[in-house]
C-alpha cells in the first residue's frame, strides 16, 4: 500500500495487519513502517479504530491489538444457525448416552449466551436449570474454553475480568488455560449455585467501598471459584461442574462452546473420557467449516 492509497483501503490494510499478527503487540511506527503511512494519517486511523472497540490499545506499553468489537463481528459471522444445530445435536448425543446435562454457548461481546440446554436424565443430577437466551459474564473463572484460544492479551483481559487480586489464583486461572490449551477441553469445577453466586460478587467486588471490604470479598470469591473439594485416598475423584469443547470458526477463532454439566464427582479416567468425546464431536463440526 502507497501514501496515496484511498482513506478506506488504509483502514482495511491496518485492520488486517493487526489479524495478520494476532496476539502480537504492535506499536504506531510498526504500522507507519509496514503500510508506507505518515504518523499522522496513521494515528487518526488507530483512534478511529479503538474508539469503535475493533481495537486496543495499550497506554503503558503503547501497542496495538486485535479488539473485543472486531473480535464479536467474527464471531457473529461465524455463529450461523447450521452450526448452532450441529452444535445442538452433537451436545444432545451426548447427554443422552451419558445422562448429564448439557449446554452450548456462544460468546457475545464479553458476555456467553447460552443457545441451548438440555436437562439431566436424573432428576437428582438436574441443579441447574438455565433458561436458552440466558447470560453469564465472559469472566474467569467463566469460558475459559473460549478465552484459552484467545491472544495473550485477551487472556489476561478475561483474568482481570474477575476482580480477583489474589496473585495466587490468578496464576491459577493462567494454568486452567494452559491446561485447557493442551487437553483440547476445559475442566470447570463450579457447583450450580457458584455459578448463580459469582457474578453477584464479583459486582459487590467492584463497588467495594474499601480496601478491606474488597479484601474480604476476594476471599470468597477464591474460595468459592475453586470449587468444592476433592476426594482423597485411593481412586481419587474430583468434583466436576463442566466438561466443555470449543467450536472454530473458519478464522481460527473459538465461536462455541459444547459442555457436559455432571455436578458430581469423576475419577479422572472418566473425565478425560468425557473431554476426549466433547472434543471429537467439536473437532468435527470446526471441521466440517473449514472445508
Amino acid at each position: 500500500m502507497t501514501g496515496s492509497s484511498p482513506p478506506t483501503r488504509r483502514v482495511v490494510d491496518v485492520v488486517e495487519l493487526l489479524a495478520e499478527h494476532a496476539g502480537t503487540a504492535i506499536r504506531l511506527s510498526d504500522i507507519v513502517k509496514a503500510l508506507n503511512l505518515n504518523q499522522a494519517t496513521a494515528f487518526a486511523i488507530m483512534k478511529e479504530l479503538v474508539d469503535a472497540g475493533w481495537v486496543t490499545r495499550d497506554p503503558a506499553r503503547k501497542t496495538f491489538s486485535i479488539g473485543g468489537g472486531l473480535t464479536s463481528v467474527a464471531m457473529k459471522i461465524g455463529s450461523s444457525p447450521s452450526v448452532r444445530l450441529a452444535a445442538e445435536s452433537a451436545l444432545r448425543t451426548a447427554a443422552t448416552e451419558t445422562g448429564y446435562a448439557g449446554s452450548v454457548a456462544e460468546r457475545s461481546g464479553e458476555e456467553l449466551l447460552i443457545t441451548t440446554f438440555v436437562e439431566a436424565s436424573d432428576p437428582a443430577q438436574g441443579q441447574w436449570h438455565p433458561a436458552v437466551g440466558e447470560r453469564l459474564p465472559f469472566a474467569a473463572p467463566f469460558g475459559p474454553a473460549f478465552a484459552a484460544w484467545d491472544p495473550e492479551e485477551a487472556r489476561g483481559a478475561w483474568i482481570e475480568r474477575c476482580g480477583v487480586v489474589d496473585e495466587g489464583f490468578r496464576g491459577q486461572l493462567a494454568q486452567l488455560l494452559e491446561d485447557t490449551l493442551a487437553q483440547g477441553y476445559s475442566v470447570e469445577r463450579t457447583s450450580p449455585e457458584m455459578v448463580s453466586a459469582i457474578p453477584i460478587m464479583v459486582r459487590l467486588q467492584a463497588a467495594a467501598i474499601s480496601d478491606s471490604v474488597r479484601a474480604d470479598l476476594d476471599k470468597v470469591l477464591v474460595e468459592i471459584a475453586n470449587g468444592p473439594a476433592s476426594e482423597s485416598g485411593s481412586g481419587q475423584r474430583h468434583y466436576v461442574g463442566a466438561i466443555t469443547a470449543p467450536v472454530f470458526g473458519p478464522a481460527g477463532h473459538v465461536t462455541h462452546n459444547i459442555s457436559l454439566h455432571p455436578f458430581t464427582a469423576l475419577s479422572a479416567q472418566m473425565i478425560d473420557q468425557l473431554g476426549r468425546r466433547l472434543r471429537s464431536a467439536a473437532d468435527t463440526i470446526s471441521g466440517s467449516r473449514s472445508a
